[in-house]
This record gives structure tokens, sequence and C-alpha cells, in this order.
């Protein structure tokens, strides 16, 4: 069997591992809240409403974020309907999309020869893998910021070899404004903050600002932010100052870390590639003394860059980083290019990988103490899912250090673990899923209330309790922080006054309750003892879970007896 068949068979084998990674079981477990919840349920009512300018959830304007990735999701929810596979299948096309870009950018950079590894390499990290799975909108910023990079680039590196910039900077500018359409500013800071150093030392700054580019990325992203702020007070102002400006400079959004949060979660990000990367580097240090290469440098700056803007700024969530990871996987593409014989950094990231699954095994049991408030059958998944981790680590780990000098063997057994994570943890995410979404609140209110009837919150909001009903709760709020919308809670007044609005006063619901023109159930939250009491004391108990508890119907036929089986206030947990 020759050497190019082998590798045919290796490629087969990556390709078949990484599919799995991305695939299996993708809507095998619930939304988790809030934020798969709420932006499920804001992509089921615009594709309930048609209206694929203006987001709403629960009925109100949700403007917290831009409307590109929720417009995604709509019209794959049309073709498929409001199901957590149309919802979840978003984040996967566009994950899907930046590792097959980053395949053809390799080939810019390095040959042809590098694509199969920066594709690799970039789609078995656990932040690509793990995101693509997730209802966030990051892993389409992955692809604008990535898109956005590789046309700054390359207008840099055309002005400077005399040629002209052709198309590439109308596709950064291109991607920036669809990034601003998903995510809003950070997705023009972003690339940005990384070409504008890098064309300066290249001497070709002004190359980055050509005019028609810049009037295209206009005419993308300003109709959608116009068209908003004529429709809702005050979005622009929210959207500038408040979602940006406050959030980097400020901790009034709540979302702050210590200092050195970002600078140990990269390198986790990354994993294993990015030992591969310290290691290969670390081998080849006495490269540096050496004029430094354009697309290293480039590279360089793609990481570290953000990496100290995201350390400076009080906001910080891991996702953030999400965009600098396709860099490590283009950095292991140039270090293997033209490597003979054993590939940098493959046995460091083999010596990790054995280390750490020794250290699942070693901890297995104890991980579930680690976890605050982790429910029963959470607690109970871990130690398999560990120990299963651990043995991929292990065989992983071994198998890198034997084929350490063979590309696509080396690619299989370090890309192993992370591919393997959706396999060996389904158990367990199922379990989380369950503790984290509404599903078996919506499955308890449909069974006594059906297709019919109210559902009302008393300062209560389950995020994916409207997308698993398909209908909007009535919301008896202070304050509306319930929604998890900072607009919505920063404008109170503007939502209890808009056409329909969900919304009502506190202590709403007590009449209702007495009233009830409707069958309706009640949602409460079950450390809100006082409410569960006074709803016991009218109505059967539907459910209690950790989080929520659900009374009624009222109404008097539809109080059906054994419904709940007491009117006492929940004392235990089962289930979510």
């Amino acid at each position: 069997m020759n050497d190019a068949w082998r590798s045919r068979r290796w490629m087969l084998a990556t390709t078949i591992l990484l599919a799995a990674g991305f695939l299996y079981q993708v809507d095998g477990y619930a939304l988790l809240d809030p934020d798969e919840g709420r932006n499920a349920e804001v992509a089921r009512e615009m594709a309930q409403s048609n209206d694929y300018v203006l987001p709403h959830m629960n009925g109100l304007p949700y403007v917290d974020k831009p409307v590109l990735f929720f417009a995604t999701q709509a019209l794959l929810m049309e073709a498929l309907g409001p199901t957590v596979l149309a919802a979840r299948l978003a984040p996967l096309l566009f994950t899907t999309a930046a590792v097959a870009v980053v395949a053809w950018f390799a080939g810019i950079m390095f040959g042809p020869g590098g694509r199969g590894t920066a594709l690799v390499a970039t789609a078995t990290t656990p932040f690509v893998l793990a995101y693509s799975r997730t209802v966030i909108f990051d892993s389409a910023v992955m692809l604008w910021v990535l898109l956005a990079l590789i046309g700054f680039y390359q207008t840099v590196e055309r002005r400077v070899d005399g040629r002209a910039a052709g198309w590439w900077a109308a596709l950064a500018w291109a991607a920036m404004g669809l990034g601003i359409l998903t995510k809003g500013p950070v997705a023009l800071a972003l690339p940005l903050m990384v070409a504008a150093p890098y064309a300066l030392w290249r001497r070709a700054a002004r190359a980055l600002f050509d005019p028609a580019a810049i009037l295209l990325f206009a005419a993308i992203a300003m109709p959608w932010v116009f068209a908003v702020d004529q429709d809702v007070p005050g979005f622009l102002t929210y959207a500038v100052v408040t979602e940006t400006a406050r959030r980097l400079t400020t901790d009034e959004l709540g979302r702050t870390g210590p200092l050195w949060y970002f600078v140990v979660i990269f390198p986790v990000a990354a994993l294993p590639w990015s030992a591969v990367l310290l290691g290969a580097l670390w081998q080849r240090r006495s490269a540096v003394r050496q004029p430094p290469d354009h697309r290293a440098v480039f590279l360089a700056a793609w990481m570290l860059v953000p990496l100290l803007f995201f350390t400076l700024s009080q906001s910080k969530r891991p996702q953030y980083l999400l965009p600098l990871v396709p860099a490590v996987g283009l950095a292991i593409s140039g270090l293997w290019r033209d490597a003979a014989g054993r590939l940098p950094g493959v046995r460091w990231a083999s010596v990790l990988l054995v280390g750490f699954g020794m250290l699942l095994f070693a901890v297995r049991h104890a991980i579930a103490s680690w976890v605050p408030a982790a429910r029963e059958d959470v607690a109970s998944e871990i130690p398999m899912t560990a120990t299963a981790l651990g043995v991929v680590c292990l065989v992983a780990g071994i198998g890198g250090w034997i084929v350490a000098n063979r590309r696509w063997p080396a690619l299989f057994a370090l890309g192993l673990p992370v591919a393997s994570i959706a396999i060996v943890s389904h158990g367990l995410m199922q379990a989380i899923g369950a503790d984290r979404s509404a599903r078996s609140l919506a499955e308890s209110i449909d069974r006594v209330l059906g297709t019919g009837g109210e559902v009302v919150g008393i300062a209560a909001y389950p995020p994916s309790l409207p997308f698993y009903l398909g209908r909007t709760i009535v919301l008896s709020t202070a304050d509306a922080d319930e929604l998890t919308s900072n607009y919505a809670a920063m404008h109170l007044e503007v939502m209890r006054a808009w056409p329909g609005t969900p919304l009502r006063p506190a202590d709403w619901w007590q009449e209702e309750m007495l009233r009830c023109r409707t069958p309706t159930v009640f949602v409460t939250r079950s450390d809100d003892r006082a409410t569960a009491t006074a709803l016991s004391q009218q109505l059967p108990l539907v459910v209690a879970t950790r989080k929520y508890s659900v009374f009624g119907p009222c109404g008097g036929g539809l109080m059906a007896a054994g419904v709940g089986g007491s009117n006492e206030p929940p004392t235990s947990h089962p289930g979510t």
C-alpha cells in the first residue's frame, strides 16, 4: 500500500470524525436557557410574523442583538418548522462555512498542502465545536471577522506587491457590514484593530480605506440600523452607548472578570492545537533571530491584539475569543508546511493529552462536587463522561506520539478528543438540557391547558418556555428583568406601552387568578415561597421543578382532580 493511498484513508477517517463531532445528536438535548431559549424564541416569532426587520421576543421588540442571525434561524424554521434542529442548524452552517474559508485562506497563505491542516486544526478545537452546536451569534461573527481579515490581508499584500487590490477591500468591508447586522460594532472593531497595525507595519494603511468598499459597508449595515431606530425609541443610543461603550468600559452590565480571564481561556479554547503551536514555537525559537515572516506577523496580530483588547475590556465572556481560533489553525498550517520528519509540536500536545486523560481518571468522581447546585441526574452522568473522555485522550495522546512524523494520522489523533466530546457527553448534555430548559414545564402545561388558555408568569419568564409552547407569555412584573433584555429593562415604560404588550403590573396576577376570564396557568419561581403559597390556596400544583412551579389552570371545569396532586406549595424539585 503506497503512501498516497494511506493518506487518503486517513483523510477519509478524519472527515468522518469531523462530521460526527459536528452532527452527532445536535438536536438531542433541550435548548439551554437563557441564551439558546431566548434566541430560538426570537427566531420562532420572526418566522411566524414574517417580520424580518425588527426582531421580537415574547411579542416585544428585541433589539439587544441585530437581525441577521435571527433571520437565518427563522428561514430555517420556515423550512423545517420551529424545532431545536432548525435553531441549532444556523450556528452549525456558519461554523462549517468558517472552517471551509480557513482551508481556502490557508491555501492562499501557504499553498494547497496547508489546507487540510488548517481546517482540521481549527475545527477540532473546543470553542469551534461547542459554539457550532450552540444557538448564539458568535459562530457567525467568526465567519464575518475571518472574511474581513482575509480581505484586508489580501488588500495590503497586493498593495505591497504593486498589484491592484481588486475586490478584496470590498470583501472586507462587506463582511464587516454583515457582522454589524449579526452582533453590532464589535464586528467592525475586531478586524480593524488587527488589520490597521499590520497595514501600518507593511506601509500600506491607506489601502484599507477604499471609499467604494466603505460605501458598500454602509449600504449593507445602515438601512437596518436606521429602520429600527425609526420604530424603536432610543435604539441607536442603546446600541452604540449601552451595548458597546458601556459594556466595554464599565461593569454596569455585570459581565466583568479578572484581568487574567482571557489569557487563561484562550489556550484552552484552542486545545490541543495551542499546545502544538507553543511546542512548535519553542522548537523553532532560534528562528526568532531571523527577519519576521509577514504571514507570521499577521497571524500573531490576529491572536494578540484582540486578546489584549478584550483583557482590558470590562466585558468578559468566553465566546468573545472564538474569532481568534482560526489564527491558531492557520499558524499550525504554516509551521507544518515544510516540516520534514517529526511534525513540530505534536509530541507536546500528545503529552498534554495523556496527562489530561490521567487527570480525568483521577478526579472523575470529584468533579460533580465542584459544580454548584448540580442536579442529581447531572452529577451522576459526570463520572461516566469523564472516564470516556479520559480514555479518548489517552488513546489520542499515545497515538499522536507514535505518528508524530505523519501529517494526516497526527491530525486524526490530535483531533479525536475534541471531536468525540459530542458523543461521550451526550448523556450529560441531555441531563443538563433537562435542567436548564423549560421543555418539561411546557409539556406539563400543554397537558392541562391544551392549545387554548393563557400562561402567566409571575416575576418568572423561563426563556425557552414560549418556544416550546409556541405562544407568548403574559408577564406580571415590576421591572421586566425576567426577560433578560437590557433594552427592555432600561425602557420599561416604552415596553409597557407597546401595542399588544404582554407586560402587566407586578400584582396584576392576583386579581386575574380570582377573576379568571379564560383558563390560565401561572408560573412562578420555586424560591418565591409567598407567591407559591398564595397560588396553592386557590389552584392545584401542575409541576414543580428546581427553578419553577406551575399552578392551575383556573376556570371551574378545567381544574381537574388529580392534576398536581396537592395544593401545598412545592417542597421538592424533581425535574428541571
